[in-house]
C-alpha cells in the first residue's frame, strides 16, 4: 500500500480512537454538536482522499463513495455491490479491528480485471471506512516500463537503419541530382514513418499506464467523432473516400476523452489506409442493453480469417508491404484494444476478404445506469 494511503489510514484510525476516548470519558450525555465536530473533520478528510474511498453506516448503507469506487462498480446508489467487502465490513464491525484483504473484480463487460488492496477500519460506533488501492495500475506501470524498451528496440531500428543507409547513398551520389532528389524523398517518407512510430509508442504507453476510471467524465460520443473526422478529412479526400457519419441521439460514455478519441482516430485511419479510392466508410453509434457501441465499417481489402484473432497484437501486420507504404506502426489496433479494456469495454472485428471490415468498440453504458438509479431514488 502506498505511503499516502497508510498515512490516511493512520489519521482516520487515530481520529476514530480519539472519538472513542472522547465518548467513553464522558459520564454525562453530551449535546449533539459535540459528536458532529469529529464527524465533520473526518468527512472533509475522506472526501479529499484519492482513489477508492467508501464510508458506510451501521446498516452497511453507503454514506459517501468516491467517483472511482462507483466507476469500478463497487457501489451502486447507496449499496456496496461486492459481497467480499460487505463480509469484511461486518467482521470489522463485530470485533472493532481493522481488516486487510485483496479482491479481484471484473469490469462491466467481463473482459478485464482489477485487483484491489483493501483496508477497512472502524472510525466510531456507527461508521466504517473502506480504502482501496488499485494494484492493477501498479502492475500496468511496470509492464509499460518493460514494453516501452521492447517496443523501441523492435520498431525504431527499421526506420533509423533506413535513414542511415539513405544518408550514405546521398553522400556517395555526389553530383547526381536526380538520385539525390530520389533519396531525399525517401528520407521524408522514413522520417514521417519514424514520427508515427514514436507517437504510437508513446500513446500506447500512456494508455497502458493510465487509470481512466479514476479521472473519467461524461463525454458526448458524436462530438468526439466530429473532432476525429475533422482531423482525417484531408486523408479521405486525397483518396476520394466518402465518410458517412450516422449520428446518434445524444449518446454519452464515461471515460477519458483523449483516450477514446485516439481509439476512434486509429480505427478511421486504418479504414482509410486499407480502403480503395472512391469507396465509403461509415461510422456510427448505437445504444444496446447496458452498452454504447461505436462502429467503423469500410469497403476495403478485408482481413483473412486466420489473421483476425491476431490483429490487436502489438506490431502485427496482415500485409507487411502495404504497411510500409501506409507508414503504419502496427500499434494502432493495440491502442484501440487497451483503450476499450481500460474503460471496462471491448473491441470486436467482423471481416470478409475483398468485401471490407467492421470494427466495433463497446463501452459500458454507465450514464444510463446512473440516470436510472437517480430516477428510482426520486420515486422512492
Amino acid at each position: 500500500m502506498e505511503v499516502w494511503l497508510w498515512f490516511a489510514v493512520g489519521i482516520v484510525a487515530g481520529t476514530g480512537l480519539g472519538y472513542w476516548w472522547f465518548v467513553g470519558s464522558k459520564t454525562q450525555p453530551q449535546p449533539a454538536t459535540a459528536e458532529e465536530v469529529p464527524d465533520k473533520s473526518l468527512d472533509q478528510l475522506i472526501q479529499s482522499l484519492p482513489g477508492v474511498v467508501i464510508k458506510i453506516d451501521e446498516n452497511y448503507q453507503v454514506l459517501f463513495a468516491s467517483d472511482l469506487a462507483r466507476n469500478l462498480g463497487l457501489v451502486l446508489e447507496n449499496r456496496i455491490k461486492v459481497a467480499q467487502l460487505i463480509d469484511a465490513a461486518k467482521n470489522c464491525r463485530l470485533d472493532q479491528q481493522s481488516k486487510n484483504l485483496q479482491i479481484t473484480i471484473l469490469q462491466k463487460l467481463g473482459k478485464s480485471q482489477t485487483t484491489l488492496e483493501v483496508c477497512i477500519i472502524p472510525i466510531n460506533p456507527k461508521h466504517t471506512l473502506i480504502f482501496a488501492q488499485d494494484l492493477s495500475l501498479l502492475r500496468r506501470v511496470e509492464a509499460v516500463r518493460r514494453d516501452f524498451v521492447a517496443n523501441i528496440s523492435h520498431e525504431l531500428k527499421t526506420p533509423v537503419g533506413a535513414l542511415s543507409l539513405l544518408a550514405e547513398a546521398i553522400a556517395s551520389a555526389e553530383d547526381d541530382v536526380e538520385s539525390i532528389k530520389k533519396f531525399a524523398g525517401r528520407i521524408n517518407i522514413e522520417t514521417e514513418r519514424l514520427a508515427n512510430v514514436i507517437r504510437d509508442i508513446i500513446d500506447l504507453s500512456q494508455v497502458q499506464a493510465d487509470e481512466p476510471l479514476a479521472k473519467s467524465q461524461k463525454i458526448e460520443v458524436d462530438r468526439m467523432i466530429l473532432e476525429v473526422l475533422d482531423s482525417v478529412n484531408i486523408a479521405a479526400e486525397i483518396k476520394k473516400i466518402t465518410v458517412v457519419h450516422v449520428k446518434s441521439n445524444q449518446l454519452f460514455v464515461v471515460g477519458v476523452e483523449k483516450q477514446i478519441i485516439a481509439a476512434i482516430r486509429n480505427l478511421l485511419v486504418n479504414a482509410i489506409n486499407y480502403s480503395p479510392e472512391k469507396s465509403q466508410i461509415t461510422i456510427g453509434t448505437t445504444r444496446k442493453t447496458g452498452v454504447v457501441e461505436i462502429t467503423v465499417t469500410d469497403q476495403g481489402i478485408g482481413i483473412p480469417i486466420a489473421d483476425q484473432s491476431r490483429v490487436f497484437e502489438r506490431f502485427f501486420r496482415v500485409d507487411q508491404a502495404r504497411s510500409r507504404d501506409t507508414g503504419g506502426s502496427g500499434l494502432g489496433l493495440s491502442i484501440v484494444k487497451h483503450v476499450c479494456e481500460n474503460h471496462g469495454g471491448e473491441v470486436s472485428l467482423w471481416s470478409v476478404p475483398g468485401e471490407g471490415s467492421t470494427f466495433t468498440m463497446r463501452f459500458p453504458d454507465r450514464v444510463s445506469s446512473e440516470e436510472a438509479a437517480e430516477k428510482v431514488k426520486e420515486v422512492l
